[in-house]
């Protein structure tokens, strides 16, 4: 008997700790506890007696700062205007490579716009030329001057900087129709021995190319400026199946050099600041201010330090 009363007492109990604990967490649904957060929930002007220095104010003052440390809309801006001037340059490297016994030239000229001192659309323009002697006079081939084009594109790594310095990478395209004579081919030589003939005039070939380029270009004085860019070329199509010596603008191999000297004009000062760096005010405008109030009210919260936690305060209490 005493254990079939005990029995009963401690079911008794269990089953009103049950409802207790049921009863609570109805009570406590669609409460917002301390670890909770709405992120919906608009925010509110707070009540500032201190300014960022933490010197305290003449009169308390509403702010509303809106902090978004975890944005990813931010977008990255340049100090610099949409159109920030073109810029024309002369290649002249085979010039000095044509000292070192280079047998081949490509000149060209260049116009680059300025998109936010980002990006720079250009586009080439020139002329090569070129001979040479295949071995122990096996045969000698002369390829005629042609005109040659490029188009691409170059990306500014230092588009938030001085438009002084460019740190670039970019990318070409290119296109020439082209001429060349070979003669006095030796009856010994492979082209002899395939062709049967001692000379093979005017032969032609239209060719594409593309290019990767990287280069540094640096402000001299005024709108002068010089630079240089090393360049790794792909040909991508010969007409006809032919297999040139030399293609202009191309050259004879896939890395190539440019040397050049710019002009620039129409460029633009950088921004002094942009919208993302105006600096926070000191105070709150003064319309956020309440105008009755020239001093905090009795309910008010009190005076805090900028050493002092308003929670370690509210603890005390």
């Amino acid at each position: 008997m005493v254990r079939r009363s005990l029995i009963r007492t401690f079911m008794i109990a269990a089953l009103s700790a049950a409802g207790c604990l049921y009863a609570s967490a109805q009570s406590n649904k669609g409460t917002i506890t301390p670890v909770d957060s709405d992120d919906e929930a608009p925010q509110k002007p707070v009540l500032h007696y201190y300014d960022k220095h933490g010197n305290k104010l003449d009169k308390p003052v509403l702010y509303l700062a809106e902090l978004d440390t975890m944005s990813t809309s931010s977008k990255v801006k340049s100090p610099y205007p949409l159109y920030n001037g073109i810029t024309v340059g002369v290649n002249f490297a085979d010039a000095i490579l044509r000292l070192t016994g280079q047998k081949h030239s490509s000149y060209d000229i260049s116009a680059m716009v300025s998109l936010h001192n980002w990006f720079f659309p250009i586009v080439e323009a020139g002329i090569g030329w070129g001979s040479h002697t295949e071995g122990d006079n096996l045969y000698h081939y002369k390829a005629r001057p042609a005109f040659y084009a490029k188009a691409g594109i170059n990306y500014n790594f230092l588009y938030k900087s001085k438009t002084d310095y460019m740190a670039y990478v970019g990318l070409r395209f290119g296109v020439t129709s082209h001429n060349w004579d070979i003669r006095d081919i030796s009856p010994t030589s492979d082209l002899g021995k395939e062709t049967g003939k001692t000379e093979l005039l005017d032969q032609h070939c239209v060719s594409t190319y593309g290019e990767v380029v990287a280069g540094l270009k640096v402000k001299v004085a005024g709108p002068f400026s010089m630079g240089w860019n090393v360049r790794y070329r792909i040909g991508l199509h010969n007409s006809g199946g032919a297999s040139p010596w030399f293609v202009p603008g191309y050259g004879t191999g896939p890395l190539g050099v440019n040397l050049c000297a710019y002009l620039t004009f129409g460029e633009k000062k950088k921004k002094e600041k942009t919208e993302d760096e105006e600096p926070l005010p000191d105070v709150a405008p003064t319309d956020m201010t309440p105008a009755e109030d020239t001093a905090p009210a009795d309910n008010a919260p009190a005076e805090t330090s900028p050493t002092e936690s308003p929670l370690t305060e509210e603890a005390s209490l």
